[in-house]
């Protein structure tokens, strides 16, 4: 239940907090995991009121590949210039702007997220858990990443790419643990 009328801030665990990345092509798709750097947020009257996540973009692993080198290739097109340009653009950042309340557990969130310098609002559902003073935000978020400039193997952007076509929307899923004083 979102109870609490006191306005409270959570700082995020960032140890035991997870972003799972999901990015899916015509022929399958990759996955892996990019690390919170920080993160804080104020909660009153059962709802999330501001807040800000910084997200590592230097720590995007891919957890589908086992081959070395295989692995090492896609990391390393993930952090150019096609996709998320990680030597310019080191982290990315979303910004609570407001919430919600849907039901008893669960949340409608609306933020501002940047990547690569670019904002944009974006909306999800979070579903929280609060035991006392810990709290965890879970949910899914998907995310059109040509909307951040991000246009590499897009078939809104490039003709003929036939199975070589990358879709435009990831997901990210993430389980977001914090703490009040």
């Amino acid at each position: 239940m979102l109870v609490g009328n006191a306005q409270e801030r959570y700082t995020v665990n960032t140890v035991i907090s997870s972003l799972e990345w999901i990015g899916k092509k015509v022929t399958g798709q990759h996955q892996g995991v990019i690390d919170l750097k920080k993160g804080s947020y104020l909660f009153e009257n059962g709802l999330i009121t501001s807040g800000e996540l910084i997200i590592n973009m230097q720590s995007i692993k891919i957890t589908d590949i086992e081959d070395k080198e295989q692995n090492d290739k896609l990391k390393n097109h993930l952090v150019s210039s096609d996709f998320f340009s990680v030597e310019k653009h080191p982290t990315a950042q979303l910004t609570i702007v407001k919430s919600q309340k849907i039901d008893e557990t669960r949340l409608k969130v609306t933020a501002d997220l940047t990547i690569k310098e670019i904002t944009k609002r974006i909306e999800f559902e979070v579903t929280l858990l609060i035991e006392g003073k810990k709290m965890v935000a879970i949910g899914e978020v998907d995310i059109d990443r040509t909307q951040f400039d991000i246009r590499y193997g897009s078939g809104s952007f490039i003709d003929n790419l036939g199975d070589k076509a990358i879709k435009d929307l990831f997901t990210i899923k993430f389980k977001v643990a914090s703490l009040t004083k």
